[in-house]
């Protein structure tokens, strides 16, 4: 199941690794953003206990067949202001950006390469499903539970970032991802009301290793 949202292959011979209730269907989505934003303001500050929480708490990268891929572990928590907006149809967008530079003493370290891998996540109202949509590789696949449809976006597993005959064997290279929850894919309404509000300001720290150690 989790195939087409993980870019898993199969590989034989030795390797290196290093570690390091949506509202009506017929009201437009943008009205319905608009509504949804207005209620998440007169929530009551005390109700708004679930803060939500990115964070990446494993990566590693593994040389096999001329080719470095990236796997990582993340934890998604979201807000509550995230999860309304969620249960009351508005699809979610998460990021995770990989940057790949190269280390130098007296400079800054050059930016080698830059990956953008997103999810998309919604809540389908009829089933009592989630659905989570790779939009790089356009596979999506449907979950009972929000837990697992959020357990399941956190395992990125061998991840191709680079070919290696492009790097300079003599340089020394470090990985660093984070995850973002993307305002900018937000309904317009519901966009504007994100500005100011800490509920859909979703993203963990940078999490970084070397590529070679």
């Amino acid at each position: 199941m989790a195939h087409d949202l993980q870019a898993n292959t199969c590989r034989r011979g030795k390797h290196f690794s290093s570690r390091g209730r949506p509202l009506n269907r017929s009201v437009p989505n943008v009205t319905r953003a608009g509504l949804l934003a207005c209620c998440l303001l007169l929530l009551p500050i005390s109700a708004q206990t679930q803060e939500g929480q990115f964070e990446v708490r494993s990566g590693e990268s593994l040389l096999e067949s001329g080719v470095y891929y990236v796997s990582a572990r993340l934890n998604y928590e979201l807000s509550d202001e995230a999860l309304e907006a969620l249960k009351s149809g508005v699809a979610l967008t998460f990021e995770l950006h990989i940057e790949l530079t190269r280390t130098r003493r007296f400079w800054f370290d050059p930016e080698i390469a830059n990956l953008v891998q997103s999810y998309e996540l919604q809540y389908h109202a009829l089933s009592d499903r989630y659905i989570v949509k790779n939009l790089n590789s356009g596979g999506q696949n449907t979950f009972a539970t929000l837990f697992s449809a959020l357990n399941t976006m956190g395992r990125v597993a061998d991840l191709p970032i680079i070919d290696a005959a492009l790097l300079d064997p003599d340089a020394t290279y470090n990985v660093r991802i984070r995850a973002v929850l993307d305002q900018d894919r937000l309904p317009g309404p519901l966009r504007l009301f994100a500005l100011w509000q800490d509920g859909f300001k979703l993203e963990s720290d940078w999490y970084g290793w070397s590529l070679s150690e």
